[in-house]
């Protein structure tokens, strides 16, 4: 009992830190249509952990992305949006998210049953690391609201990994 009210007192002030102006919440959920489709609870409960996920984790940027609220707040919404009815705490293991203005590419390689090596290169939006940081295209995230419609977010496909690698599935 203690503990939990020590947990929602340490919540709530990482909450007044890190509020998130009307305004701004409101400009969230009108680029990403996707985040207002909740009753008013859920969409309450997504802005609270969008703040605590604020207060928790640690942006950089790569390339011409200017980390303005607006950015932070977007991929904040969208990574909650996975742990809305469980909280943060699968989240828990990593904090920095770097935030790339366009796809990357990564040098692979794989070795294979041979022993022989074989290297390609990798176009990836994302990527979610064990322990992190995760890595996101800022293109891709900045266009979720359109790209909603064909079943592609890659803040939450990012972040489903991270809830995959906390369960032991990755």
């Amino acid at each position: 009992m203690i503990l939990r009210r020590l947990q929602h007192w340490r919540d709530a002030r990482a909450v007044a830190r890190r509020h998130i102006p009307d305004d701004l919440w409101k400009r969230t959920l009108k680029r990403y249509p996707f985040l207002r489709r909740r009753d008013r609870s859920d969409e309450a409960e997504l802005r609270r952990l969008s703040s605590l996920f604020l207060d928790r984790k640690e942006f950089t940027t790569v390339g011409r992305v200017r980390l303005t609220n607006d950015v932070v707040v977007a991929v904040a919404a969208q990574a909650c949006l996975p742990v809305l009815r469980m909280g943060l705490e699968p989240y828990g293991g990593f904090v920095g998210i770097v935030l790339h203005a366009d796809a990357v590419v990564a040098r692979r390689q794989v070795h294979d049953e041979d022993g022989l090596v074989h290297e390609y290169d990798e176009v990836l939006s994302g990527e979610a690391m064990d322990g992190g940081p995760l890595m996101l295209s800022w293109r891709d995230v900045r266009t979720a609201g359109q790209s909603a419609g064909q079943g592609y977010n890659v803040v939450i496909h990012e972040f489903a990994h991270v809830l995959d690698m906390t369960a032991g599935l990755s």
